[in-house]
């Protein structure tokens, strides 16, 4: 838009167009703009300000340098639109062409897991054996560790290896498969397709199992998918061999082992037989919603018949198929001998989730129990991530959030520098430590952090969700907060393999809290859970964190 200014104004002179006020500045030599508000007020509506805007056809610039902000820290615009343009802070230029750009996504997990059974028996623990993983992932090294769950990520690669497959070694009497399994429960139904088997993958050696033997295992090879679908779920079919071994006891074998062992799950909707030995001949195999309480010889109280075929055999086969009424709880029961009896537990057929609404899947023998939770959880995101270092990425020209060990055995020159730094300082050569104790020395005193979280509105609640010792350790210090403050006392009760260590509490309206000065020792498979006690009372506290800080000993 072209504006008339008068020829040979004089100082002050004023010109009135579209809504802007021009005054003449003689000193200066150059008409200036000052908008005016239709209202005749120093306040415009957004419409004027638009209006003003557009009367402008050029570059907006102040009437002097460094004079004027846009905006202020209370009154901020929104957003910033530049199309091919640059931004100045001071004198350094900011372009869509040398921005400096971020990554930071957080890069799937690749990660080797070695798995092991070598006690005697069946239905044991599997033991577990790692080294530590990038920091995002938060896995620790641990030496054939019990596990309360292991967690796979989505995306995530893993290689697991089994080197209780073929070879016996420790106290083992028998070889254990590894499955990976939708639900719970004997037999090979529901194996999940991402998890593929290889048998006999010979020459395997792991320092810290079998004795450091070369050994052939069975290889599990996981590709977890960036999103779960949930299959649908095959009814399962299992059969259990049952017989009279030991007096006062029904003994099975197979898929469930021992005297009298709890059978479980049983799935509404599957048909399980079980096989009754001729030994059983004077034992009357029945199912019973009675428990013993009420029980008299030869009176099968409380007989369950629903989808079963064969009650009170002693030899041949009882098959139940359980039917979508069946109660949780269920016994079988000898007619004659009131010892002879055990639980059955049984659930609907379906994939479980935890608290965090992750899916808990199974790596698990073809026997009942003999089983570790698996938690399929997400990336992390660099909010919840500590100790990650920014790299350079010159091929996608952007700063990437890495792993800070990743990029030690990433760097030549990084591993070279910490070598001579070991070896060269004078702390260390004034303890007289040679290279192997300083590496001891370096393990034994690093610090490590582990955290507890029940997140949402609390609940009172006894800590199931357990964190295994990895190594005999020290806990040297505890830290906790919540994310919402209760209105009344929220408590918390830290248990070290069942028995309270430490407790404490947060007043009302509080997020954070003094905890006294704490050590626990643990040895190796000890576990922490943690329970809370109270939450409040109309408004309850949510999000609670505990953090452990702990060393080796």
């Amino acid at each position: 838009m072209a504006i008339n200014f008068p020829n040979n104004p004089t100082d002050g002179q004023q010109l009135t167009q579209s809504g802007i006020t021009y005054t003449y500045n003689a000193t200066k030599s150059y008409w200036e703009s000052v908008a005016s508000s239709s209202s005749g007020g120093n306040a415009y509506s957004n419409t004027e300000v638009t209006a003003h805007l557009a009367a402008f056809d050029g570059h907006i610039i102040p009437n002097a340098n460094i004079t004027y902000d846009l905006g202020s820290a209370t009154n901020q615009f929104r957003d910033l639109y530049l199309s091919s343009g640059t931004l100045y802070l001071g004198a350094k230029p900011f372009s869509a062409n040398n921005v400096l750009d971020f990554d930071l996504t957080i890069e799937p997990e690749t990660f080797t897991i070695n798995v092991d059974a070598p006690d005697a028996g069946g239905g044991m623990d599997w033991k577990w054996t790692w080294d530590a993983g990038k920091v995002a992932y938060t896995r620790l090294k641990i030496t054939n560790a019990i596990q309360s769950s292991v967690p796979l990520y989505n995306d995530g690669i893993y290689v697991v290896n089994n080197f209780a497959a073929h070879d016996l070694h420790g106290g083992m009497t028998q070889t254990h498969k590894l499955y990976l399994k939708w639900v719970d429960g004997p037999g090979t139904n529901n194996l999940v397709s991402w998890s593929t088997s290889t048998l006999n993958v010979t020459g395997v050696t792991h320092p810290d199992i079998n004795g450091g033997q070369a050994t052939e295992v069975q290889r599990l090879n996981i590709s977890v998918p960036s999103t779960i679908t949930l299959p649908t779920l095959n009814t399962p079919s299992v059969s259990y061999d049952v017989s009279f071994a030991n007096a006062g006891a029904y003994t099975f074998s197979g898929n469930a082992m021992g005297d009298n062992p709890t059978l479980y799950p049983l799935y509404r909707g599957g048909t399980y037989t079980f096989n009754l030995d001729a030994s059983l001949s004077g034992h009357p195999f029945y199912l019973t919603t009675d428990d013993g309480t009420n029980y008299v010889s030869g009176t099968y109280v409380g007989e369950y018949t629903d989808g079963v075929t064969g009650s009170r055999n002693e030899s041949g086969t009882l098959v139940f198929t359980v039917p979508a009424g069946a109660p949780d709880t269920l016994y079988y029961q000898c007619g004659i001998h009131s010892a002879m009896k055990g639980t059955i537990t049984i659930k609907d057929l379906a994939v479980e989730t935890n608290a965090s609404n992750n899916y808990i899947l199974y790596f698990q023998h073809d026997q009942q129990g003999h089983k570790t939770p698996v938690e399929i959880k997400s990336i992390p995101v660099i909010n919840d991530v500590d100790n990650l270092s920014l790299i350079w990425d010159g091929t996608t020209n952007k700063f990437k959030a890495k792993d800070l060990g990743e990029a030690l055995d990433d760097t030549a020159q990084f591993q070279s520098k910490v070598e001579k730094v070991v070896i060269d300082s004078p702390t260390i050569a004034t303890d007289g430590l040679n290279a192997t104790q300083v590496s001891t020395k370096i393990k034994d005193e690093t610090i490590f952090n582990i955290n507890l979280h029940q997140g949402g509105a609390l609940q009172v609640h006894t800590g199931t969700k357990r964190w295994y010792a990895p190594f005999n350790l020290q806990v040297t210090g505890i830290t906790s907060r919540l994310g919402t403050a209760a209105d009344a006392t929220v408590g918390v009760d830290i248990k070290k393999n069942g028995v309270s260590e430490e407790t404490y509490s947060f007043g009302a309206n509080a997020t954070t809290t003094t905890i006294a000065d704490q050590t626990i020792n643990m040895n190796a498979n000890d576990y922490l859970t943690v329970d809370v006690t109270s939450i409040g009372t109309t408004n309850t506290g949510e999000d609670l964190y505990v953090q452990f800080t702990y060393k080796k000993i």
